[in-house]
């Protein structure tokens, strides 16, 4: 072993470029794990915190569905919670926001501040608001920093210096103690005459942040989202009204079942003027996604760990079957002499291993170094700094010395069959590329039908959904790898001899550095591959998922959102808007009941598609499926019918109490055309409506419109969108005006805003003006503007996630780079024999640059075929078990980032080539001949 040990020394000391060169890469490669995961490491303790702690002692909480500060709980909802034994406790809570008018020093004895606020010396600059929490609980929600929990009964709430609890983040970051004084500035004057309130902190309490800004960015309120609170009494004389409730804190009794509990109750709350529902830890995601993230950050380092062995692997599988090439004499000679196949083996391990804990050492010294000149740099936008813990250390290192042994296996194989004889006549190529290219060819395109096998042809259950995917991303992988000796003989006939024109060198040439050198072409290859196929499934798979939920041609053009609502005579005024097809006009009732059964599953695993509820929409069926009043006009939605037909389904729709659904209802329900749809009134619970399915269509992107266009009036997810006539919408859900009118405009270049505005002055001109008891208006949404809002923020998105295979395929050009120094060096002899038969130096740098395309060629084949494939296969796998799956959406192909990213890799193959091409030309023949013979 310490023969091995030290020839290993002595062989990485030889090479001195090509080890700094494997070094600099595998470091890079660490210090992107370093970077990725201690970033990850941070948010995920961020949002893990947050998730977990935001409700504090509660284990639910109630809220308005709105979420508007202007809806709150009503009271009555109260009193029926808390006679449910599984009820623990339920403490209401107001919340508002209310601005820090000034900042003082504790006031002098005596002192009974009032009205202007109280005196002594301090700031009189304004501070920022913040978000009280009004609330009569006996305990506080998290642990108290110091101080006292809120004293109901202080005399001072009357009159006086009432005590407040501040958050203990929110003081430090303002220079609060206890004992110190805020004075508020009210929102109006209380019946006490203030305009200003002078407040005690009595109490600092810790609780759980995002960002330092304790409620910042949360659309949803939780205790977590109070930063300062007050007693409940103290409200009324904040805001100079009565106290209402903006939250319900419930805390269950240990042994009930709380799944139970909200299932029982969510109807019922629903049922109230104001909807209400329950939050709970991981339903904050459902607002905020903060649940999905903590959830996901861990997996999306471990990829990245994954992705950084993977190119620390080839890096150094380049680089030491490289050396075995070159070394095959010495191998032989020290077979015969002294070492054992074992511990020829273990002289390569060994090598890979030095190069890799190198580099793993230079990686965590440059990846830690990189934190922290962006936490110096960028400090206030770090809120929790950078993280370098226990697991940035472990994957850090699974990344180098994993990769390293794994790129150590196939060239130790190699050197093992190293024989003494060929110590004498050094051993020629096994297998020509024409002989490998068959086998190749039929291996891997087995390998490749698996993915599309598992997804389309077989799919799995729910529980084998994991073992599928990593088959089918396993069997892409090496079926790809296993195709790359073909596809590099497949390049080098169709470009070669274009790139041998195009170059101005010899087509033969071209063809003896790059097939008949097959294995070190495929080598460096895959490592520009693995960046770029990544992309490219990224790409495919996010733009084929984001396809099921961009609005589809079916959907009219806009929506006019009407508050507070026309009778359906009324509508009529928007309808005859010179930018309206009149004809293509129909009003909206909506509404959102439960199902009175639980038929798409979503309690056992709730997704886009599996929620509890649908949205009701009440049209006229003849004008929407078949074309208004049977005028021989388009119908306002034009269907594609997967089951039944328009004119059945209108026929049974206009007796009443018939609806269409969308094709993924019946999949996900198992109903059929015929079967009955039970919902529960809001309104109106315990009086089931029923609706018998008349039929089935495509309505894709339906998910985004109903989002944006306001037809989701109770919760933020449904089911599905179905549709029924106009009388028995609006008759069993008691709604007596529509509330939207869908309609297509009279020609191509419509103006939005102005058929806003003239739809507002039409709805003024019949209900008046707007007032504080009423709002008059009419919003109107069009559908092209949501199509781009989806695909703006998705291509975002997207590009975001594809930064880390991009840096990869920038890593990996490194290790191309050592490939060719590497067979350049070995091949200098022969360049030197090439010069003195009449070739120039600017040939063979030509053939050097040509070659480096060549590679960069196969690369993109690899990668595109790679991309595309485990990209569809991927969005397949994932309709069984991600969130927003069940939609089964085409594929779909983007070609444009994908043509950029060949490009990338094109150009990064030519620069890759320049150095070693630079080289070879400056280099003399007699130089390269000379050089060369240790390779011979």
């Amino acid at each position: 072993m310490s023969k091995s040990l030290s020839l290993a020394f002595a062989f990485l000391r030889e090479r001195k470029s090509r080890t700094l060169l494997t070094t600099i890469a595998t470091a890079a490669a660490v210090s992107m794990v370093i970077w990725v995961t201690s970033s990850y490491e941070a948010l995920h303790k961020t949002y893990d915190e947050y998730a977990n702690l935001a409700l504090g002692r509660y284990e639910l909480a109630i809220a308005p569905i709105s979420g508007e500060p202007a809806d709150f709980v009503s009271a009555e909802a109260i009193q029926p919670l808390r006679e449910d034994p599984a009820v623990k406790a339920i403490d209401p809570m107001w919340a508002g926001r209310i601005a820090v008018f000034e900042l003082q020093e504790q006031p002098l004895p005596g002192e009974m501040p009032n009205g202007g606020g109280g005196s002594g010396s301090g700031s009189n600059s304004p501070l920022p608001s913040l978000m009280f929490f009004g609330t009569d609980a006996p305990e506080p929600p998290f642990d108290m920093a110091g101080g006292e929990w809120l004293d109901p009964s202080d005399e001072a709430i009357e009159k006086g210096t009432p005590k407040i609890v501040l958050r203990a983040d929110v003081a430090e970051r303002r220079g609060l103690k206890i004992g110190d004084t805020l004075t508020l500035e009210l929102p109006r004057v209380n019946q006490a005459g203030e305009n200003s309130l002078v407040v005690k902190i009595g109490g600092l309490m810790n609780a759980p942040t995002l960002f330092g800004g304790g409620s910042a960015g949360i659309p949803v309120l939780t205790p977590s989202v109070g930063q300062a609170f007050v007693p409940a009494s103290l409200v009324e004389r904040i805001t100079g009204q009565p106290f209402q409730i903006s939250l319900l804190g419930v805390s269950v009794e240990p042994e009930a079942d709380i799944n139970r509990f909200r299932f029982a109750w969510a109807p019922r709350l629903s049922d109230h003027a104001v909807p209400l529902q329950f939050q709970q830890a991981f339903e904050i995601e459902e607002a905020l996604d903060q649940a999905s993230a903590a959830q996901n950050v861990r997996l999306q380092s471990y990829a990245a760990t994954g992705v950084a062995m993977l190119v620390a692997m080839l890096v150094i599988f380049c680089s030491l079957s490289m050396g075995v090439t070159e070394r095959i004499r010495q191998y032989a000679i020290l077979r015969a002499v002294v070492m054992t196949r074992r511990e020829v083996a273990l002289l390569i391990v060994f090598e890979g291993l030095v190069l890799g804990i190198v580099g793993w050492v230079a990686g965590i010294g440059l990846g830690w170094g990189l934190l922290k000149l962006v936490e110096n740099l960028f400090s206030e936008l770090l809120y929790h700094g950078v993280a370098f813990g226990p697991s940035s250390l472990t994957l850090s290192t699974i990344a180098a010395l994993g990769g390293a042994l794994l790129g150590s296996i196939v060239p130790a194989y190699q050197a093992t069959r190293v024989k003494p004889v060929d110590a004498m006549a050094p051993r020629q190529s096994m297998t020509e590329a024409n002989q490998i290219a068959g086998p190749s060819l039929v291996i891997g395109l087995s390998l490749l039908a698996i993915g599309p096998l598992l997804t389309f042809v077989f799919p799995p259950s729910e529980r084998g959904i994991y073992v599928a995917m990593v088959a089918s991303f396993a069997s892409t992988a090496i079926g790809f790898v296993v195709l790359a000796p073909s596809i590099v003989v497949l390049v080098d006939r169709l470009f070669g001899p274009v790139l041998a024109r195009l170059f101005g060198i010899d087509r033969e040439l071209l063809a003896s550095q790059v097939t008949n050198n097959i294995w070190r072409t495929v080598g460096a290859a895959v490592s520009m591959a693995f960046g770029l196929g990544l992309f490219v499934g990224i790409q495919v798979w996010g733009f084929t998922m984001l396809e099921a939920f961009v609005p589809g041609p079916w959907t009219p053009d806009a929506i006019a959102m009407i508050q507070p609502g026309l009778s359906p005579e009324k509508v009529n005024v928007i309808a005859e808007l010179p930018e309206v097809d009149e004809t293509r006009c129909l009003p909206l009732v909506v509404e959102q009941p439960r199902l009175v059964d639980d038929i798409t599953g979503s309690a056992d695993r709730p997704s886009v598609i599996r929620q509890d509820n649908v949205i009701m929409v009440g049209l006229d069926p003849v004008g929407a499926f078949m074309g208004k009043k049977s005028s021989g006009k388009k119908p306002l939605l034009e269907m594609e019918w997967v089951a039944g037909d328009a004119e059945s389904a209108v026929a049974m729709m206009t007796k009443g109490h018939a609806c269409v659904v969308p094709d993924h209802f019946l999949e996900e329900t198992g109903l059929r055309v015929g079967d009955t749809l039970s919902v529960d009134p809001p309104r109106d619970a315990g009086n089931t409506a029923t609706y018998t399915i008349a039929g089935a269509v495509k309505l894709k992107g339906w998910h985004w419109q109903t989002k944006l266009a306001g037809l989701r009036p109770r919760t933020h997810r449904s089911a599905a969108l179905v549709f029924a006539d106009y009388q028995s919408v609006a008759s069993d859900f008691d709604l007596p005006l529509a509330s939207h009118v869908w309609f297509a405009y009279s020609n191509n270049h419509a103006d939005v805003e102005s058929i806003q505005t003239a739809a507002t002055e039409l709805v003024e001109s019949i209900h008046g003006p707007s007032t504080e008891a009423s709002e008059v208006s009419a919003k109107v949404v069009s559908i092209q503007s949501i199509r781009d809002r989806l695909l703006n923020g998705a291509r975002r998105w997207l590009w975001m996630i594809s930064v880390l295979p991009l840096v990869t395929l920038l890593i990996a050009c490194i290790g191309v780079l050592n490939v060719i120094v590497a067979s350049v060096r070995a091949r200098r002899w022969e360049f030197g024999v090439l010069r003195s038969i009449g070739f120039t130096s600017g040939e063979l740098a030509r053939a050097i640059l040509a070659e480096g395309l060549m590679i960069a060629l196969v690369a993109g084949v690899l990668s595109v075929g790679f991309g595309i494939l485990s990209g569809w296969c991927g969005a397949g796998l994932a309709q069984y078990v991600s969130f927003f799956g069940g939609l089964h959406p085409p594929m779909v192909i983007p070609w444009m980032p994908i043509l950029g990213g060949v490009i990338l890799v094109g150009v990064m193959g030519i620069v890759t080539a320049a150095w070693p091409a630079i080289s070879v030309r400056r280099s003399r023949p007699m130089m390269l001949l000379q050089s060369g013979r240790d390779f011979t």
